[in-house]
């Protein structure tokens, strides 16, 4: 067990932020952030290269 304490489990990305402009506070609720340079939906079919439907 001793060489499980070794091992990184797992390494989080934050992307810098650059403060332009926020959304709505209605808009920001709906898409879970004000900010829309940190706003990244989740496109699955874009993410595994398909392009159809």
């Amino acid at each position: 067990m001793a060489e499980n304490r070794k091992m990184r489990l797992a390494r989080a990305y934050v992307p810098f932020q650059q403060y332009t402009r926020r959304f709505a506070p209605f808009d920001g609720l709906m898409r879970g952030t004000i900010f829309p340079e940190l706003y990244l939906p989740y496109r699955p079919k874009e993410m595994m290269g398909r392009g159809e439907e």
